[in-house]
């Protein structure tokens, strides 16, 4: 059989694809519908739970060429009622994994790469600048704000998505285009996100404060209107940028929602970044082999003052009033603290001499540390401060070379 049709509209020959030859035909009746920009497309999905599995699914049967999935959970029992993508047998397994698997199946065409881990620190976000558009599928603020400030800061669409029971909302947010997320922020959510960063104590249920109950039909609703959104996005079409639609399905209404750009806002009065891309990994190199990377492009400027910006503070190394030992540390706080705190010779209280920047010189003590042990993750956007003509500037170098890695299910 052959795989178009021709059907003639009077005027000219209409060649279409015939429905027993071609998934994507009925798809490609659509005027506007252009499959190859769907085919060439790089969307990040981050999260995995009820509303992303939704999203995925959409995503996969559309057709869309290229998928990043962010996700550290692991699939369990109560993940079945709500999630279309994970069976009983996946109990325990990474989401990232199974997800990806079953996409699979469903649209061999697609091609999935993973990452298991926190996307507010462990992503590289080198990843960033390879999307066309970020769906959000998360159920806490701190996941929210990372991914917002990133996006902004990359020039990056994304779409928000939350669940509440039978209610739901899907929001866009363009850079350059109206509010943001953290636009919508109160000071009781940034209460709660520094919560989340001060307080290493906590256990990990205590920490999602925004976890909702939810069902299988509202996060189909709220995930089609995700996508919906981010397939007009691909297509270049016109999008309620700094907008909302909220669902409620107890009243069988819906509500646009406009938000208001603050004049405060952080994401907004961030600098746009211009990346340097570097030809080296983050697991090949020392403070010192970056700081001798990064000296060509410093010294063009006339630099002074050299600084790396860590994403997250850092200890740089404990002392023991009781015992006076000192110990160097030069590792994230959250990974080192409270346990840390002891000191294993005498086992007094220590304290700990924190770092918001580290300084960058050839003789610096950290020059032997490694970048991944600073909490740089592969594909690492390292952000650098210095003097240049008496004021402070910011530069952003990738770690570019973890870019085959990072993607390489992409090229399976």
């Amino acid at each position: 059989m052959s795989d178009t049709i021709e059907l003639s509209d009077g005027n000219s020959i209409i060649e279409i694809s015939a429905p027993s030859a071609d998934r994507y035909a009925a798809l490609k009746l659509i005027d506007w519908w252009d499959h190859a920009k769907l085919r060439r497309a790089k969307v990040m999905v981050v999260g995995a739970g009820a509303l992303g599995n939704e999203v995925l699914k959409n995503l996969a049967l559309l057709g869309v060429g290229y998928i990043f999935l962010v996700d550290f959970d692991t699939v369990e029992a109560a993940n079945l009622s709500r999630s279309v993508l994970y069976r009983a047998e996946d109990s325990g397994k990474r989401k990232v994994e199974v997800a990806a698997a079953r996409l699979r199946e469903i649209n061999p065409d697609v091609r999935v790469a993973t990452f298991h881990g926190d996307v507010t620190q462990a992503l590289g976000q080198g990843v960033y600048r390879r999307m066309d558009v970020v769906i959000g599928c998360l159920d806490n603020r701190a996941a929210r704000l990372a991914v917002n400030r990133a996006c902004w800061r990359y020039g990056l669409p994304w779409i928000d998505g939350a669940l509440d029971v039978l209610m739901g909302i899907a929001r866009v947010f363009v850079p350059g285009q109206g509010a943001c997320y953290e636009c919508t922020m109160t000071e009781a959510d940034y209460d709660l996100v520094n919560v989340r960063y001060r307080c290493p104590l906590l256990r990990a249920d205590e920490l999602q404060e925004g976890r909702q109950p939810t069902t299988p039909t509202s996060a189909s609703l709220v995930a089609a209107w995700q996508v919906q959104e981010a397939i007009k996005l691909l297509h270049g079409l016109p999008v309620p940028a700094g907008k909302g639609i909220y669902i409620n399905g107890y009243t069988h209404s819906t509500s646009l929602l406009t938000y208001t750009e603050r004049a405060d806002c952080f994401s907004h009065a961030q600098p746009r970044a211009v990346v340097t891309e570097l030809p080296l990994g983050a697991a090949e190199l020392t403070v010192g082999d970056f700081y001798q990377a990064i000296q060509p492009t410093l010294m063009a400027e006339g630099a002074e003052n050299i600084a790396l910006l860590p994403e997250q503070e850092i200890i740089s190394r404990f002392y023991c009033p009781a015992c006076d030992a000192s110990t160097p540390v030069y590792r994230p706080y959250d990974t080192v603290m409270p346990d840390g705190a002891t000191c294993p010779t005498c086992g007094a209280p220590r304290l700990p001499s924190i770092l918001s920047r580290l300084p960058l010189s050839a003789d610096s003590p950290a020059v032997a540390v490694p970048l991944p042990q600073l909490g740089v993750p592969p594909l690492g956007i390292v952000q650098v401060a210095a003097r240049v003509q008496g004021a402070e500037r910011i530069f952003w170098f990738e770690l570019s070379a973890d870019v085959p890695t990072c993607f390489a299910a992409w090229s399976e």
